[in-house]
């Protein structure tokens, strides 16, 4: 069932008959070709979604369900790779479910994070991975701000902390994880010795996510994943 955003569904109730934004209504009518009687899943990226079905032009609704915030909401942190990179990440990250994006300056940034226009396209792409992944809440753009600024935000934001860490010395994850969860992912050529020194006084870990060097947008999908891993196996448990 293909997904499309509409701002107001906290105001719809079943039986209501809504219109599309433009770019949505062109895309379900004119690329997909909708015709009366499909279905389709609407979202409004802060929790609530609902089913509906096509008469006309318009989109009549069938249900309307509110989704819970997640008990863990994962804050990535990044120095961020060179465009195309960058773009890849953001779609997988909100794949992944993750529920804000902070972008920030490092001692070995190769790229300065994105200025306005570049954001208008970024937030476009996570849009795009929610309605792919109907993940409902779509991820919060921050930034960019400095690294030491960014590890205060964490720090007052998160209740655990965690930096990428390629060696044997990183901590493997917590099998319980729930809240708000910071992940940080330096620049290419990783955090320098200072950064590593400044987090890890701030309280942050080091999290294994492997025996390799990565790049930053690998990298970030995979401590994504592992720290999206542990709230499964919390759930999994009797």
């Amino acid at each position: 069932m293909h997904s499309f955003f509409y701002d107001d569904l906290k105001t719809v109730r079943p039986g209501d008959a809504v219109t599309l934004p433009r770019e949505e209504e062109k895309h379900l009518f004119r690329i997909l070709r909708a015709a009366d009687g499909d279905r389709v899943m609407l979202l409004d990226g802060h929790g609530e979604t609902a089913e509906a079905e096509v008469s006309g032009k318009k989109l009549v609704i069938l249900t309307r369900k509110t989704e819970p915030v997640p008990d863990l909401r994962l804050h990535l942190y990044l120095a961020p790779p060179r465009r195309q990179k960058m773009e890849q990440l953001l779609k997988q990250a909100a794949e992944l479910g993750v529920y804000r994006v902070v972008t920030f300056f490092s001692e070995r940034s190769v790229a300065l994070p994105a200025g306005e226009n570049a954001r208008s396209r970024q937030e476009t792409l996570l849009a795009e991975a929610c309605k792919q992944s109907g993940n409902p809440f779509l991820p919060v753009c921050d930034g960019p701000v400095k690294f030491d600024d960014a590890v205060t935000d964490a720090r007052n934001r998160c209740s655990f902390c965690f930096f990428g860490a390629p060696a044997e010395s990183g901590t493997i994850c917590p099998e319980e994880l729930t809240g708000d969860c910071a992940f940080f992912v330096g620049p290419e050529g990783g955090f320098t010795v200072s950064e590593e020194t400044v987090m890890t006084a701030a309280g942050f870990r080091p999290l294994r996510i492997g025996r390799r060097i990565l790049r930053v947008e690998t990298a970030a999908v995979a401590g994504l994943a592992v720290l999206a891993a542990a709230e499964r196996q919390k759930e999994r448990q009797p």
